[in-house]
C-alpha cells in the first residue's frame, strides 16, 4: 500500500473497518522496522479519525511486556483524557501467526487501555508478509 492507495477521505474517515485499519498500519509500519520489532501507536481523536502515529523503532522483537505497559502509562492517559483512542501495529521479522508474546502484548494493551478509559480501535502483527489483525477483546466481539 502507498499513500496514494488511502482513501481521499482518509482524515476525516473513523478507522472502524479492519481493512482500513490494516492499510494504516501496513503504511506506518515500514519493512525495515518491522523486521527490528518496532511498535507503531495511530493516536486518534474522539471520533476516531487518526490524528498523529507514533513509531518506536528501538524496542527488540522479544521486549518484555513491561516495556511496553511502561510505554502505554506514559501515553494512554494523555488520549483518555482527551476522549481518544488508538491503533497499535506489532512489528515482527516474519510470519503473522501470533506468538505468546504476541498475546501478551496484545493483553497488556487491552488492560492498559480499559484503565485509561481509551478506546483500543485494533491491535494488528505486521511483517514483511503483510498485516493480519489480533481478535477484539471478548467483550466488544460478543
Amino acid at each position: 500500500m502507498s499513500y496514494h492507495d488511502l482513501p481521499d477521505d482518509i482524515r476525516t474517515r473513523p478507522l472502524h473497518e479492519a481493512g482500513l485499519q490494516g492499510d494504516v498500519i501496513d503504511l506506518v509500519l515500514g519493512i525495515e522496522e518491522r523486521r527490528s520489532g518496532a511498535v507503531a501507536l495511530m493516536v486518534c481523536d474522539e471520533d476516531d479519525r487518526g490524528l498523529q502515529p507514533l513509531v518506536l523503532s528501538d524496542l527488540p522483537e522479544d521486549a518484555s511486556v513491561a516495556d511496553l505497559v511502561r510505554l502505554l502509562d506514559l501515553l494512554l492517559p494523555l488520549v483518555g483524557e482527551a476522549g481518544g483512542a488508538i491503533l497499535v501495529g506489532r512489528g515482527r521479522r516474519r510470519g503473522l501467526l501470533p506468538s505468546d508474546l504476541d498475546r501478551a502484548w496484545h493483553q497488556a494493551t487491552i488492560d492498559a487501555c480499559a484503565r485509561y478509559g481509551v478506546r483500543l480501535l485494533g491491535f494488528h502483527l505486521a511483517s514483511p508478509y503483510g498485516v493480519a489483525a489480533l481478535p477484539p477483546p471478548l467483550r466488544e466481539a460478543s
